[in-house]
């Protein structure tokens, strides 16, 4: 019975392994959702699929017109890994917060400089940008990863994905874009005596407050009973 109990166990394991296997497998963007408009850390997530190899480079393209381009992005140091960066110069500038931006970055490619340095089979690598001025509009934000092992293979992450549709074979690494948090920047008005009111984040503390003291109150008055009830019993003893 034992054997069998444990024979059923490393079946079950072994597919649910051969299930996630394929997900493993993706190049993916972490955090997978950010704010409309906002500025995030991104980090791309690219595991080892081979068997005998290591991965040495990483090439990942952003999107550029007639998508909407990122205005800013820095990329975070790798230690063991080089990394170039190439531009792209629009025909139409974009017109920021913070100036106009003539030229945006189209391509990161990151590369080990030695053999130890290239992520080995069974590890996944992590390769980090800061991307400040995500699209104010839209769903999401597409990107293209591209692998290059020790071994020469290629793998190419640039099968678009669709809705309902199939399974992408190696789909896009892919960051959803939902709306920007509301209530977390205080606005202020003046009131009719030219007091200045503060509300958002500053109500939202004082109602904090105001649950805290009644709270407070409630268990003093428990407390309160049962000393009362206490005395009371110790005196008709």
């Amino acid at each position: 019975m034992r054997k069998r109990i444990l024979l059923a166990s490393a079946l079950v394991g072994a597919a649910v392994c051969a299930l996630a296997a394929p997900a493993w497998a993706h190049v993916t963007v972490d955090p997978s959702s950010a704010p409309r408009g906002g500025t995030v850390k991104l980090s791309f997530l690219a595991p080892n699929e081979e068997q005998s190899a290591k991965m040495t480079e990483l090439r990942i393209s952003m999107p550029t017109p007639p998508e909407t381009p990122i205005p800013t992005v820095s990329v975070e140091a790798k230690p063991g890994w080089t990394v170039q960066v190439t531009t792209l110069k629009l025909a139409k500038p974009l017109v920021t917060d913070d100036g106009t931006v003539n030229d945006v970055v189209s391509q990161i490619d990151w590369k080990a400089k030695t053999g130890p340095d290239a992520i080995a089979p069974q590890q996944f690598g992590e390769f980090t940008i800061d991307a400040d001025g995500l699209p104010d509009t839209g769903t999401q934000v597409v990107f293209k990863a591209i692998q290059t092992y020790s071994n020469g293979d290629k793998v190419r992450w640039i099968d678009p994905v669709t809705p309902g549709g199939p399974e992408a074979d190696h789909p896009t690494p892919i960051l959803e874009l939902t709306n920007p948090a509301s209530g977390s920047t205080p606005t202020t008005s003046v009131s009719g005596n030219g007091a200045t009111t503060a509300s958002g984040s500053t109500s939202t503390k004082d109602n904090s407050a105001r649950a805290l003291g009644v709270v407070a109150l409630v268990l003093g008055a428990v407390a309160l009973l049962f000393a009362t009830g206490a005395l009371m019993r110790k005196r008709r003893a």
